[in-house]
């Protein structure tokens, strides 16, 4: 039998976002080395036209976001478990609190059925999809929950040794803090666990940034990961870095780690500058249908009816989200830069690779990728204090031309660093 790439996502639930574009890339590159794709996915997923050339999917995953329960930084776990969900070893009162707090969860949350649903799911699609030892599986977005999953599901296939890649992309715990430091003890060993009910099978760990390859090993006491590119597409020079009034767009639905929480306090400051209207700025968000009116302040709701705040209230497909970034004279990042450490941003590369000069904040992976092109003023900005995006915004109107043309000439390294191909070259596929 031919050996075929088989990519696993339980997130890929519609056809947009970073969890399907990653899909994308990865596939494109292994068509590029003559290798047929399979695609495990959540069982909502219909699949549009781009996947359906790439890859043969099987939706079939009944439960997601199991990152929901890790034991790293987006997680809700605190303790290690077993491979049957079961919190491990000895009991006491934070452990039953734990359990008190799960046990309110609704059944299909639960971190022990979801384990288990994944298992049996999982088991399923091995026997539909006739997954041979031959076969290159790809947990697309690992975690150590999901590894646990993966490896309750594989410890009834001991004769068997399959060829198990696992691409790790979120931040392990802050260790500067002793309740991260405490919570990455466990983190090891639920891993531990899960590698050894694994150890007939090939598993390599994979991270898509060096930060996070560091802060794993530095988790499990060895050198364990290799860091890989995150894949991105080859992209032109978007058209609108010219623009006016320029666009600053907050790409992607905002979460928590992602500055939704910021977003209201800095319009504001925008307004008060005088940073929004026909000769500067056009601020663009994509924004729950639902909850955009507490977001934006209810003395600028009139700027989204001129169109002079472009509110985003729709998921969009992955044709409408690269036209939409194409029309980007600036990318704004509040993001927390704690969750975002060692964790890649998919959202940066795609501006960076269009030549779209950023603002990010400082001591994180986003502003390393600034200071790599040579810091403030040459790509973009760095900030300490979202309170300094502003000024900086002033400035940028002053040094537009220069920042665009340094944006340019840095876009070309970034997508000969990120093409899909050099990711499955750096995973030895």
């Amino acid at each position: 039998m031919t050996k075929r790439m088989v990519m696993i996502d339980d997130n890929i639930q519609d056809a947009s976002g970073h969890y399907l574009e990653l899909s994308h890339m990865l596939a494109k590159a292994a068509a590029n080395s003559g290798l047929p794709v399979i695609l495990a996915t959540h069982k909502n997923f219909e699949p549009d036209d781009e996947t359906l050339q790439l890859c043969q999917v099987y939706p079939i995953f009944k439960t997601t976001k199991m990152i929901r329960w890790s034991l790293g930084a987006n997680g809700k776990s605190s303790y290690p478990r077993d491979i049957k969900g079961n919190i491990s070893g000895a009991p006491s009162v934070a452990k039953l609190s734990q359990i008190i707090f799960e046990s309110f969860r609704h059944p299909s949350r639960k971190p022990k059925n979801m384990l288990i649903e994944w298992s049996n799911s999982f088991r399923e699609f091995l026997d539909t999809a006739k997954i041979t030892e031959e076969d290159l599986l790809i947990l697309n977005t690992a975690d150590d929950f999901t590894l646990l999953a993966m490896a309750a599901a594989l410890s009834n296939h001991k004769n068997q040794s399959f060829n198990c890649h696992l691409i790790f992309h979120f931040s392990t715990n802050d260790k500067q803090t002793k309740s991260g430091r405490v919570k990455n003890d466990p983190m090891r060993s639920q891993i531990e666990v899960a590698l050894r009910c694994l150890k007939n099978h090939r598993v390599t760990i994979h991270t898509t940034t060096e930060e996070l390859k560091h802060e794993i090993n530095a988790v499990m006491n060895r050198d364990i990961a290799n860091a890989i590119p995150y894949p991105t597409r080859i992209c032109r020079i978007s058209e609108g870095v010219n623009n006016t009034p320029c666009k600053a767009t907050f790409a992607g639905m905002p979460r928590a780690e992602k500055g939704k929480h910021s977003i209201h306090q800095f319009l504001e400051n925008l307004e008060h500058h005088q940073l929004i209207g026909d000769s500067k700025y056009q601020p663009s968000l994509q924004l729950p249908r639902k909850h955009w009116r507490s977001v934006v302040p209810k003395t600028m709701h009139h700027y989204c009816a001129d169109n002079k705040i472009e509110v985003i209230t729709s998921h969009l497909s992955t044709e409408a989200y690269q036209k939409w970034l194409d029309q980007t004279g600036i990318g704004i990042f509040l993001y927390d830069p704690i969750r975002y450490q060692s964790r890649c941003s998919g959202v940066l590369l795609e501006m960076l690779c269009r030549g779209i000069p950023v603002i990010v904040p400082a001591s994180c992976w986003l502003s390393s990728q600034v200071e790599s092109a040579g810091g403030n003023g040459t790509v973009g900005y760095i900030y300490q204090n979202t309170n300094e995006i502003p000024m900086l915004l002033k400035r940028f109107l002053s040094e537009r031309n220069q920042i665009n043309k340094n944006s340019r000439i840095f876009s070309e390294k970034v997508m000969k660093m990120h093409v899909s191909d050099r990711t499955l070259e750096k995973m030895n596929l």
